[in-house]
């Protein structure tokens, strides 16, 4: 789905997922409270509350541009799945290296369970009806119903782009279990990247580059997320934000750790502009709603060939196939 996508890959990387997604900032979540009425239209100033911090993200709305599709996918929980909490194993600039890592639990848990951090069975977070949600700004009114079971909300009749660039996209949800509560976003532009592919190399930066975006109002941000080991015990992936200037950098010391986390497979990589706004929920919970455009991207890691089979390798090179990875 797009919002696993945004949210966890993506981060950007849509994720998101466009929803893993890792890509989060550290700003407090508030967002606004209100049902709707006398929200504010003025997508210059409008408050944007940011990603919500990993270790309180319930879920949340993301509409996606282009990509893998355009459309809306939402669901919101009523806790976090543990295993969605990444570890931070590098801080560089604008960039992180996290980690996934799976808690143990002895004995396991039973079905409807999941084993949290304390290696204790809880029960799995549900996602929660949150009755009829309306967005305004997407060529008009859209009113949404959760669809069962799961409590899950998508549209994917939606045009390419989905909204108008540099006007106020607002998603209302005056009842279920978390309203009243409006988030906002800002249309983006379509995503053009000026880079053919991503040459991640130890020891050196890595510069990416995209046009910058042409809408009066400018609220956006770029993420990226490269991803180099699929097959790994204790992948890495390295996650940016940078402004939306048209350029950034990944410095060279976490594209090393990034490398020395491990490489095998097929490399990925993502980048995406978006607008995020979030809110604090009635339980402590925090839901974040994603304008997102991305766009994939190939990645050549230096020194390191993927392949399928031996035909895919060097002279002298046999194919790991379980791992993917000359060797």
């Amino acid at each position: 789905m797009i919002r696993g996508l945004s949210h966890l890959s993506l981060c950007l990387v849509a994720g998101a997922a466009l929803s893993a997604c890792g890509d989060k900032s550290d700003d407090t979540a508030t967002g606004s409270t209100d049902s709707g009425s006398g929200a504010a239209e003025d997508p210059a100033t409008v408050p944007l509350a940011g990603a919500c911090p990993m270790e309180t993200d319930q879920g949340g709305f993301i509409v996606q541009s282009g990509g893998s599709g355009t459309g809306i996918d939402g669901a919101v929980a009523d806790g976090v799945v543990p295993q969605s909490i990444l570890e931070e194993l590098q801080t560089e600039g604008d960039c992180r290296l996290l980690r996934r890592n799976n808690p143990f639990c002895d004995p396991g848990c039973d079905p409807g369970e999941t084993c949290d951090w304390d290696g204790e069975c809880i029960p799995y977070p549900a996602n929660q009806d949150l009755g009829t949600v309306t967005f305004r700004g997407l060529g008009g009114t859209l009113t949404l119903e959760p669809v069962f079971p799961g409590y899950t909300y998508f549209d994917t009749s939606l045009p390419t782009p989905p909204w108008t660039s540099g006007e106020l996209v607002t998603l209302e949800m005056p009842g279920g279990t978390y309203g009243p509560l409006t988030l906002h976003g800002v249309g983006v532009d379509e995503l053009v990247v000026l880079d053919e592919m991503w040459e991640v190399e130890a020891g050196k930066d890595l510069a990416v580059s995209w046009e910058a975006p042409t809408a009066a109002v400018v609220r956006s941000e770029v993420g990226l997320v490269i991803s180099v080991d699929q097959h790994g015990t204790t992948p890495g992936t390295l996650y940016c934000t940078f402004e939306d200037t048209g350029s950034g950098t990944v410095p060279a010391a976490i594209i090393d750790g990034l490398i020395d986390s491990g490489v095998t497979g097929f490399p990925s990589g993502q980048l995406v502009r978006r607008t995020v706004d979030s809110a604090t929920l009635s339980d402590g919970g925090c839901m974040d709603l994603r304008l997102s455009a991305p766009q994939k991207m190939e990645v050549d890691v230096i020194g390191y060939t993927p392949c399928v089979s031996d035909a895919d390798c060097p002279d002298g090179l046999d194919c790991n196939e379980e791992l993917q990875i000359c060797e």
